[in-house]
């Protein structure tokens, strides 16, 4: 039986968590993830989730912190293939799976708790990890998204030139 505290939450990164997996040390990492944040490969992480966006259906594998903050995201067509590529990343995770039985509607009643407090569509953060949210046509994007968009078009305008 997993210990309730290391269980995901219904929802993370507005998706609805379908199955999640507690890496130990019986899986072997392959020394490559595949999944590059801020220009850096990610690595090896302790917890893994395969998750169903509430956008748009589509199938996310979130490579998570022990507390389930997400670090890094992954789309594929199907859980089939989330969970295929993630045995050749992590060698001995197909074991581990553990499925969750959140239905959309508890997946929807917890997303309705998590939005009491207005957050960031890109980052999840909420208003008490940021200085300003800008909402505009019910989307809301916090100063830190909008100044790494800032510096990334920056940084783009200057390869074109």
């Amino acid at each position: 039986m997993v210990n309730s505290l290391h269980r995901p939450p219904p929802v993370l990164h507005s998706a609805r968590v379908l199955e999640y997996a507690l890496l130990d040390k019986s899986v072997s990492y392959s020394g490559h993830s595949s999944v590059f944040v801020d220009g850096q490969e990610l690595g090896p992480v302790p917890c893994l989730a395969v998750c169903q966006s509430l956008d748009d259906d589509a199938i996310l594998l979130l490579h998570c912190t022990v507390d389930w903050s997400v670090l890094g995201v992954v789309e594929y067509s199907s859980v089939a293939e989330a969970k295929n590529r993630t045995e050749h990343i992590y060698r001995g995770s197909s074991k581990l799976w553990i499925e969750t039985h959140t239905t959309p509607q508890e997946a929807a009643q917890d997303l309705e708790t998590i939005h009491d407090e207005p957050q960031c569509r890109f980052c999840g953060k909420g208003t008490n990890e940021i200085e300003q949210l800008v909402s505009k046509n019910h989307a809301n994007i916090c100063d830190l998204c909008i100044t790494e968009f800032h510096q990334m078009l920056h940084d783009h305008s200057e390869v074109k030139n």
